[in-house]
């Protein structure tokens, strides 16, 4: 991979090579049109006008609206198009793209988004607008379409061989090599998909699990309750999103471009001028966000071809084992960075402050970000809700999935100041390869260049940013219980055959259990999750319905626990990917469930760090990284439910019972690195009244 970085930086006449077919029976051939020879910064950032904003915050009865999964068009690529480069030597040149090529794409429309037709600013969208209180009745229809019919699934490797939703019961999963023609070949029939709203809490049926997908000619998956959900929205005010989650597909979802931001406000708890510009024109009225300060900023890496479309390059991370899995790669890697469905967009910005709600939409890749011109991000709010205080950081580490709201200021600064927001994450996350220098080191750019409206009071922010001076942290609450959990990589011929969560598929049925859901937490109970990491990568895992705390992080002897380990798996002759090495319910020296050796003599105390202070907040989603411990505490409690105020046994979600299953369907907690969570980096849990021990 570096060896391939360093050639393509050494001459632009080089840059364009074929890849995509490589004997893979059903791939369109693609060639790739490289990062490097896209124009930046020459369209502005979409906002609203360009991202349709529904406003479902008008009480009191429910907001109904429809949302529909459709394949449209969007303008992702620079408006100008895309310059030529000249044939040279044995190089054919590239005949550049025309102004306005757009891209096909599948997104989230509004029924006035679907008539209107014609192509889109961007594929992202709808940013819904809800209020605390005020529950919320989407509809989503899914009319997405397949085969012939479809400019998009074609270019979709859609791996027949993973556990995934496979609507037409071809049955590929786990077959050995050689393989049949029917799963070797990618899936061209009617395509699965659910919406997820991650970070919301809601009841199984309305999570939008892996199971619950559906297609457009009516087949469903076991946990699939209909079309039309329900959030109630009594959760604190927080930036959470909308994404597709159809089993062992999401990769692919999402990456042609089904997501969506659903923010939630709290009028009554808002933090003075927190929010942002005080301006009685906002959305919510009185001192809440205005949207002409407070900007949703999506971040996903993207690749292209030479026609301009989607490109899912299986040659960005080589496919490990073709004989086994066919199209699936570890991580997919964009050579291209996109910010609200727009390459390397601008944003022309007032010298004042502005509220950024920065959020990870990428597969798999990270994102430390700071500014070109050394000013700080002063960091208010978490995945969930707001920091206790301010946190002024020079830089933020935003893992898929996470989410942070941001302050920046722009004061002061000369007209025509250009400010770029910048990235310096290696990828895989923390040890792989540096960014590419003009390319994905670099995500937009701020233009000072808008006259100050001196009509509007610029933000403050005060000491206390939580509602009723409520105190986020449950670290010193007893746990009810913990559990010691492992992240694993299991390794086949060429490399990585799939990732599982403690050493268990997600379908897997570990000894002791009749059923799958290892994880049964009481409802209103805290447990403590030591994460055990023993991949050579960083993993954001994400826990569907339940926020958590992160406790702290604390390095261990990888290499003398995972021989413990190894030899615990041999010696009960546990094979890879079915279940941890002893029985999961019995305590072992830690005092912890899970089924795995304790962790507790290999635990090394110079190396016990504390979560970062702009991470010490509400979160569904954590970075956990290698060669560590990390210690989460989560409740099954609403985050406004004070500290202490919990009662282990009764329901305390309003609007909602989290045990109310559907087939038995519950939620899952998974990697958000998306390509690892579609090969069995997930397992689903269920919510109980009891406590599992």
């Amino acid at each position: 991979m570096k060896a391939r970085i360093g050639f393509l930086m050494i001459s632009m006449a080089c840059l364009l090579f074929a890849v995509g077919s490589a004997g893979a029976q059903g791939v369109t051939p693609q060639t790739l049109l490289p990062g490097a020879l896209i124009p930046q910064f020459v369209d502005p950032l979409p906002g609203p006008g360009q991202i349709t904003v529904i406003d479902a915050t008008a009480g009191p009865g429910p907001v109904l609206y429809n949302i529909n999964s459709e394949e449209f068009q969007a303008q992702i690529l620079p408006s100008t198009g895309v310059p030529a480069v000249p044939a040279k030597g044995r190089n054919p040149g590239f005949a550049g793209l025309p102004a306005d090529t757009a891209s096909w794409v599948w997104g989230y429309l509004t029924d006035d988004d679907v008539v209107a037709g014609s192509v889109r600013p961007s594929y992202l969208g709808p940013v819904v607008l809800a209020a605390r209180g005020v529950r919320t009745h989407p509809t989503y229809v899914n009319n997405l379409p397949n085969g012939i019919d479809s400019n998009v699934q074609y270019l979709l490797p859609i791996d027949q061989t993973l556990d995934w939703a496979d609507p037409l019961g071809a049955g590929c999963v786990s077959l050995p090599p050689p393989l049949s023609t029917t799963c070797s070949s990618i899936y061209l029939g009617p395509q699965p998909a659910v919406p997820h709203i991650h970070g919301g809490e809601v009841a199984p049926a309305f999570d939008g699990g892996p199971d619950a997908w559906w297609t457009p000619t009516g087949v469903s998956g076991v946990g699939f309750a209909g079309t039309t959900f329900e959030y109630p929205n009594t959760q604190q005010a927080g930036t959470i999103w909308f994404h597709d989650h159809a089993l062992g597909i999401t990769r692919l979802n999402v990456y042609a471009g089904m997501a969506g931001v659903h923010i939630i406000s709290d009028p009554a708890n808002e933090p003075p001028q927190a929010a942002g510009t005080c301006s009685t024109a906002a959305p919510f009225g009185g001192c809440l966000p205005n949207a002409a300060y407070d900007i949703p900023i999506i971040i996903q890496d993207r690749s292209f071809d030479t026609t301009g479309q989607l490109f899912y390059n299986l040659a960005s991370n080589p496919q490990p084992n073709p004989a086994v899995h066919p199209y699936w790669i570890p991580e997919f890697i964009g050579d291209t960075i996109v910010v609200n469905g727009k390459t390397w967009p601008f944003l022309n910005v007032e010298p004042r402050k502005y509220r950024l709600r920065l959020l990870n939409g990428s597969n798999a890749r990270f994102y430390d970000l700071t500014l070109s011109n050394g000013a700080p991000f002063t960091v208010i709010a978490t995945d969930d809700g707001y920091l206790n205080a301010p946190v002024v950081t020079p830089n933020v580490i935003i893992g898929p999935g996470e989410r942070y709201e941001v302050i920046v200021d722009f004061a002061g600064l000369l007209t025509g100041t250009q400010i770029i927001m910048k990235n310096s994450a290696r990828t895989p996350f923390p040890g792989g390869a540096k960014v590419v220098k003009g390319t994905t080191d670099t995500v937009m750019q701020f233009r000072v260049n808008v006259t100050l409206d001196s009509t509007i009071a610029d933000a403050t922010l005060p000491a206390n940013l939580r509602p009723n001076n409520q105190i986020v942290d449950i670290k010193g609450v007893v746990p009810a219980i913990t559990r010691q959990l492992t992240l694993n990589e299991v390794i086949g011929p060429g490399g990585p055959l799939e990732l599982v969560l403690n050493n268990t598929k997600y379908n897997g049925v570990i000894p002791g259990f009749t059923q799958r859901d290892s994880e049964q937490p009481q409802v209103g109970a805290t447990e403590l999750w030591e994460i055990i990491n023993i991949t050579a990568d960083a993993h954001p895992i994400h826990t569907h319905l339940a926020s958590h705390q992160i406790v702290n992080r604390q390095g261990f002897q990888a290499t003398k626990w995972t021989n413990v380990y190894a030899n615990d798996l041999a010696a009960n002759a546990v094979l890879d990917g079915q279940g941890p090495p002893w029985q999961y319910l019995i305590p072992n020296a830690d005092g912890a469930i899970g089924g795995n050796p304790a962790i507790g003599p290999y635990l090394q105390a110079n190396r016990l760090t504390l979560p970062l202070p702009y991470e010490a907040g509400w979160k569904d989603t954590t970075i956990m990284y290698p060669g560590e411990v990390t210690r989460i505490m989560i409740r099954w409690t609403p985050t406004d439910i004070l500290v202490g105020d919990e009662t282990p046994g009764t329901n305390q979600y309003e609007g909602f019972d989290p045990m109310d299953l559907i087939n038995g369907v519950g939620y899952v907690w998974h990697c958000h690195i998306i390509d690892h969570e579609d090969n069995e980096m997930m397992r689903p849990y269920v919510v109980q009244t009891i406590p599992q021990l």
